[in-house]
């Protein structure tokens, strides 16, 4: 089975590398955007796809509900995929967040946020590994570091250690990952971050494990929300 991975379209903050990571700030697709997530739409389609999840944020659900337009798949929220709380630098140029991330490395958390970079990646792997329990193909809706991530990992060379910073992600590439690699993919990345943090900041945790196949099974879910139900910025 086949996972497929989108970044969201554009929108009037990712234009300007304005930083997002607060669900209840509504940003939403500009007009480009708008037109890329109508573009995919026919790709889409002949994927074939059977289910979608997206963050909780305003963008990707937008996005899904643009690109499925037509298409019967339902359409669910697991806020574990959301962007890092980003704390102090929310709505602020990225790079300023990215010279503070520079000084103070990625698993440190920005103040006022409840996460660092990598506690981000771990909870957003955690939304991974659960894809594979649900029905496929499926789309995912996400955000751009979750899929610099991917990317990265794709073609990472040999002991390459997971940088700080990734080449960014284009809106709505689609990149399709089978349910076999990206249990490899999110195991290996966990075991690699875990080993970054100090555990007594990693909290429960999802347990995933490159050492335990059968903790991609044991992840407990999100709370699946209809697109409907909780959609802010119809």
């Amino acid at each position: 089975m086949t996972t497929y991975f989108v970044r969201h379209g554009r929108t009037s903050y990712s234009a300007r590398y304005l930083v997002n990571g607060n669900p209840d700030v509504p940003v939403v697709l500009d007009e480009e955007g708008v037109r890329q997530a109508r573009a995919i739409s026919p790709r889409v389609r002949g994927m074939a796809v059977r289910s979608c999840w997206t963050s909780s944020f305003p963008r990707t659900r937008q996005t899904a509900r643009l690109v499925l337009d037509g298409i019967d798949c339902p359409q669910s929220v697991d806020s574990r995929l959301n962007e890092p709380d980003y704390g102090v630098f929310e709505g602020r140029p990225f790079l300023e967040y990215a010279a503070w991330l520079r000084r103070h490395g990625p698993s440190a958390r920005p103040p006022g946020s409840r996460e660092s970079q990598r506690e981000a990646l771990l909870r957003m792997l955690s939304g991974c590994a659960f894809l594979p329990t649900t029905e496929a193909p499926r789309l995912v809706v996400a955000h751009g570091l979750l899929l610099s991530v991917l990317n990265w990992f794709q073609s990472r060379g040999p002991q390459a250690s997971i940088p700080t910073f990734f080449p960014e992600a284009s809106y709505l590439e689609p990149l399709a990952v089978t349910d076999r690699r990206l249990h490899e993919w999110v195991a290996h990345l966990s075991d690699e971050l875990h080993e970054e943090l100090d555990p007594s900041t990693v909290g429960g945790g999802s347990g995933i494990s490159s050492k335990d196949d059968r903790t991609v099974l044991c992840l407990p879910g999100p709370v699946p929300t209809s697109l409907e139900e909780t959609e802010s910025d119809a």
